[in-house]
Formats: C-alpha cells, sequence, structure tokens
C-alpha cells in the first residue's frame, strides 16, 4: 500500500494512463461487469443531477489496526495485572521503574484503543471523501497531507477535463491496482493535483467508465439499482449506531430497511468485528457532515427534487435510526458491544486464574 501523497512528480512517471475525459467513446461493455456494478452500486453515498459521490474506500490496515488493538490490550492487562499488586514500595528505585514501565506498556499497548474511543467521541473526518458535479464538471475533494495529521483537511477543486486517469499497480502488492486521477501542469508535466480513489475491491476501468458515464452521459445510461442505492440525506448522521448499520448491511446478508430483521446474524457477526464496523461507520458518518462545509455547499445546486436516477426511499425505520431514536437499533449495538467486552474480561480472567 502506498501511504505517500504522490506516485508520481511528473506526468511521464505514471503507470499505465487510461482515456481522459471526453477524449474518446465510453466502453460500454465495461458497464455490463455485475459484480463490479452491484459493489459501485453499493458504494454510491449520494447521486443525483448534480453530484456524485462515493462511500470512502477503508484498507486492510484499519483491520489490523483493530486486531493490534485487542492484542494489545490484551497483553497489557496479562502482563500488568499479576505484578500491579505485587510492586516492591520497600525499594524505591524498584518501585520508581515498576511504575515507568507500567506506563510506557499503557502508552504503547493503550494508546491505540484510547485514540479509537476518541475518534469516536469526536468524530473528526479520517478518509477523503470526493464529489463528482455533474453540472459543474468538477471534482471536489478535502486534502491533507498524511504526516500533518493535527493540519485541517483543505478543500481542493479540480476542472474534471483536466483529469489523467491512472492504473496504479503497487509494487509490493501486484493483486492491489487502484484507480488514481492526476491533474499536471501543462508547461512542466509536474502533478499538480493526485485523487485517489483507492477502492481495490473493484475492476478500476470500471470504475472509470462509471464515473465517465455519469459525467458525461445522460442520465439514462448509467447503470444504477435501487435496490442497492439509498436516498440517506447528507445532513443526518447523529447516530453512530445507524451509520454502522449501513456499513454492516451493505453486504446484503440482513434487511437493508433498518426494522430489526436478521438479529440472530447480527449478534453472531457483529459481536466480532464490532469495532470494524464502528470505525466504519465513524468514517461514513463523519465523511457525511464534510459536505455540510460552505464551499461544497456553494457548487451543489440541486434543489433536492425529481432525482432523475432510480434511488430507493430511505424508510421511516432508517429516518429513525439516524436521529437515534430506533431502539431496536440501539438496543442492538449496546448487546454486541456488552458481548465484546464481556468475552475480553472473560478471556483476561481465564487466563490470569
Amino acid at each position: 500500500m502506498q501511504l505517500r501523497d504522490d506516485f508520481a512528480k511528473h506526468i511521464s512517471e505514471l503507470h499505465s494512463p487510461i482515456d481522459r475525459p471526453y477524449t474518446t467513446s465510453i466502453d460500454k461493455s465495461l458497464l455490463e461487469s455485475t459484480e463490479d456494478i452491484e459493489h459501485l452500486n453499493k458504494e454510491i453515498h449520494d447521486i443525483n443531477p448534480d453530484y456524485l459521490t462515493f462511500l470512502p474506500a477503508y484498507f486492510w490496515v484499519f483491520y489490523f489496526a483493530i486486531g493490534w488493538v485487542y492484542f494489545s490490550s490484551f497483553i497489557f492487562f496479562i502482563s500488568s495485572i499479576n505484578e500491579i499488586f505485587r510492586l516492591e514500595t520497600s525499594n524505591v528505585p524498584l518501585l520508581v521503574l515498576d511504575i515507568f514501565i507500567l506506563l510506557l506498556m499503557f502508552i504503547v499497548f493503550c494508546a491505540p484503543l484510547v485514540l479509537l474511543l476518541y475518534q469516536f467521541i469526536r468524530k473528526y473526518l479520517i478518509r477523503t471523501q470526493y464529489y463528482f458535479l455533474k453540472k459543474q464538471q468538477k471534482i471536489a475533494y478535502y486534502y491533507r497531507p498524511l504526516w500533518k495529521f493535527r493540519q485541517p483537511y483543505a478543500l481542493k477543486i479540480v476542472d474534471y477535463k483536466d483529469v489523467i486517469p491512472d492504473l496504479h499497480q503497487d509494487p509490493y502488492n501486484r493483486a492491489y491496482t487502484p484507480l488514481n486521477l492526476y491533474v499536471a501542469d501543462p508547461e512542466t508535466g509536474d502533478i499538480t493535483y493526485h485523487i485517489k480513489l483507492e477502492d481495490y475491491r473493484v475492476n478500476p476501468r470500471v470504475q472509470w467508465a462509471f464515473i465517465r458515464t455519469y459525467m458525461e452521459s445522460p442520465v439514462d445510461e448509467l447503470p444504477v439499482d435501487a435496490k442497492f442505492c439509498e436516498a440517506y440525506p447528507a445532513d443526518t448522521s447523529k447516530s453512530l449506531f445507524a451509520c454502522a448499520d449501513i456499513i454492516y448491511r451493505k453486504s446484503g446478508i440482513l434487511p437493508r430497511d433498518h426494522s430489526g430483521g436478521g438479529q440472530i446474524m447480527v449478534f453472531i457477526i457483529g459481536s466480532l468485528f464490532t469495532l470494524g464496523y464502528l470505525l466504519q461507520g465513524n468514517n461514513y458518518q463523519t465523511a457525511k457532515q464534510a459536505i455540510l462545509h460552505p464551499d461544497v455547499q456553494k457548487l451543489l445546486t440541486w434543489d433536492g427534487q425529481n432525482n432523475p436516477y432510480p434511488i430507493q426511499p430511505i424508510t421511516d425505520e432508517a429516518k429513525l435510526a439516524f436521529e437515534g431514536k430506533n431502539w431496536e437499533v440501539n438496543v442492538r449495538w449496546v448487546c454486541i458491544i456488552l458481548i465484546n467486552v464481556g468475552l475480553f474480561v472473560w478471556a483476561v480472567v481465564a487466563y490470569n486464574s
């Protein structure tokens, strides 16, 4: 996985450039790829005559980090609980050393968990959200260098026709080939903008054909399936549980109306991946809030009426869930969290008994 801000400094260094906007006809055969099109439909965040957005893509590193939190916290407990009450108070230098070691272990092992819980409360944007503005023929997104995590995201606006799509293959993972969009200085060829869509679960050529069809073609040419695309309003994100439910139900295993169906399956799967779904829900929640940025609102001219794209309307249950008032959703997630905490405590006690 490439984590630098720029994969290339000069346009000649791009890996595999493909057709630029409006330069050639769109290969419609790519839109017949059922599996990839279904995936893109599930990932659509908003779609209307003015703008299209996808859910932020997630790397495996997030799941690795979550696993590290559990493992590290577990190691911290089992290695410290037995010793914390055996401090040698009569030996001051040894006591100071033991306390220092415990503090160091806490910082190393429990900091990720503390930061994760802090993120749930703070709800700060992590993943970048891109807005493909059809009427404006622009792409708007928020950018921040990876290492400047304390710096706020800056709004960037790119002319769609200036984009150069490229298939960048990670040299360390040949199976990972995301779609990257670049804008270069016409005189020097230096990369001035880099848009990383970062979705490795779909053929990047299909994804680019989908985007081009939306931006360059009539409505009826875009393969949008109403059973996958739901009309969740951009400004209703009060409940972390409801946002986590959206991510959880995109698999298609469970009912998508927040009605409380499929409870047993939710408990079985949800109890295993609670932090993962909550983390994704948190990112979805913060990405939705980003659209309220005043500079973005100026670019979104759709009045919210008569959407020509087939979108499944939001249900009454989902509306309540987004307001945090759907008791079935809230109770389910609280129970799943309690199951996780109970299993974790049991594991610690069983190991130390």
